[in-house]
């Protein structure tokens, strides 16, 4: 071990502090040192790799402003193959800049990653194609505590069973989980399966009605194919900001829980044939200000519209499908997507699917097509109970309204690749609409965003996340 910096000083909160960088060459040395790691201390792993670790620590010693952390000695050079692993439990400890790759045959069920942690940090990392057994389950990124934040990771080619991250709850503890600017691609279905292939999923059906509060933002989604719910929402009051789901057989699927918000969002089905928006379940959703293009909308596939609300079961299980209630779905825009571009009352084959959506709102939604294609851009399978439908504006040759509340117009619009909608005076349709917002009277999402989120997305209706913006830093370095 190198003691590489001594008796750095710092002053927090009028104390001060003694922090120190640590450069080891094993993972038994940095274990021995991250357990007893004072706040501030930063434990460097020395470039190279390491096959067959199972590293598992505890660290309470962090502060908010002093967090203790385990690097590699450089991003992006310090890898782990074979069957490797890492667990961490304690409070503000940080994980940064390493890969796993190489590997993961004989892990079993074990998760790659798992954070037990409160305020711990997992960033600039990646896991490539680190995959057990088609047929067993394991999850590369377990997140369990609370206040725990995952951003700027690679994860690539994951193909056996087990969601790519999951976020475990605790009842009667809200997660309030972070999980952002992260580049999700080549999600595969090596077991050939339908279930349990997510990116990300939040719960599960037994803590379904636990309020998570977490927040899933500017992450990018692409060649995700594992399964129709890229995202599977389960649990309540999450919210997916500004998102981009790009050439994936899926989509955001609000499968349990309730008082989820999808805000500012872009799916763009590129040419995918199962590519789908947001499916609705349970109550007190909001979709706000998102943009839904080129998703094929395929006949047979009647959960994969651009938008749905499913059919409720009458005395479902937990893990059945609940009725839609109060559902809000305002100044979206959907362009050159199959229709019907909206679909309610989307029927699951179970005993009992009877249950119409009830109480919902289809407002100020902007339907245009300049695609050969035609039709309807509202269906209803049942006719949902107390509906306000009112102000959405369809513009497109082929286009049809079919019902009151959508209005076929004129207004001399042109496309202009997938982001510019414009009016005859070169106005951005997202312009004209402006960015919505969520009624004082509808409470979805979390309840906490942090600031640097806010800002990126503050003022604007929805974002197209490139992959320069997405993944570890070194990645981009690289290219």
């Amino acid at each position: 071990m190198k003691k590489v910096i001594c008796c750095i000083m710092l002053l927090v909160a009028g104390q001060y502090c003694f922090a120190e960088d640590y450069l080891v060459s094993s993972v038994q040395e940095a274990t021995a040192m991250l357990k007893k790691a004072k706040a501030g201390d930063r434990v460097l792993l020395k470039n190279g790799t390491y096959n067959n670790e199972k590293i598992k620590f505890e660290n309470t010693n962090g502060t908010p402003n002093l967090p203790v952390v385990f690097a590699a000695e450089t991003p992006g050079n310090v890898f782990f193959e074979k069957n490797s692993s890492l667990s961490v439990s304690g409070k503000h400890v940080t994980v940064t800049g390493f890969t796993w790759r190489n590997g993961g045959s004989d892990l079993g069920k074990t998760s790659v990653i798992e954070l037990r942690t409160a305020f711990g940090k997992f960033s600039d990392c990646a896991i490539v194609a680190y995959n057990s057994v088609d047929t067993i389950d394991n999850k590369w990124v377990s997140i369990y505590g609370e206040y725990n934040t995952v951003s700027n990771c690679l994860f690539k080619d994951k193909r056996n069973l087990g969601a790519t991250l999951t976020v475990w709850l605790t009842p009667g503890t809200a997660a309030h989980h972070t999980i952002s600017h992260n580049y999700f691609l080549g999600r595969q279905n090596g077991p050939n399966q339908d279930n349990g292939l997510e990116s990300i999923r939040i719960g599960d059906s037994k803590t379904s009605f636990e309020n998570a509060h977490c927040v899933v933002a500017l992450n990018r989604f692409e060649d995700c194919d594992g399964e129709i719910e890229i995202i599977s929402n389960k649990s309540c009051y999450n919210s997916y900001l500004h998102n981009t789901f790009y050439k994936s057989d899926g989509g955001l699927t609000l499968r349990h829980g309730n008082n989820c918000l999808v805000d500012g969002n872009v799916f763009d089905g590129a040419g995918k044939p199962l590519a789908y928006g947001v499916r609705f379940i349970g109550e007190g959703h909001a979709a706000i200000n998102n943009y839904f293009y080129n998703l094929p909308s395929p006949k047979r596939e009647t959960f994969r519209a651009p938008l749905s609300l499913v059919t409720g079961v009458v005395n479902t299980a937990i893990n059945g499908y609940f009725q839609v209630r109060r559902a809000y779905i305002a100044s979206n825009l959907f362009v050159n997507s199959g229709t019907p571009h909206i679909r309610v009352g989307a029927t699951p084959k179970r005993e009992g699917a009877v249950l119409a959506p009830d109480t919902v709102k289809i407002a100020n939604n902007l339907f245009f097509s300049d695609t050969v294609g035609g039709g309807s851009v509202y269906e209803e399978v049942l006719s949902p109970e107390n509906a306000t439908i009112a102000n959405n504006v369809v513009i497109g040759k082929k286009l049809e309204a079919g019902k009151s509340g959508f209005t076929k117009t004129a207004l001399q619009v042109r496309r202009n690749g997938i982001l510019l909608v414009t009016d005859n005076k070169d106005q951005q349709a997202a312009k004209l609409m402006g960015k919505a917002a969520l009624p004082k009277d509808i409470k979805a999402g979390a309840n906490q965003v942090s600031d640097s989120i806010i800002n990126a997305i503050s003022g604007i209706k929805f974002t197209i996340v490139g992959v320069a913006q997405v993944g570890p830093s070194w990645t981009h370095s690289k290219q």
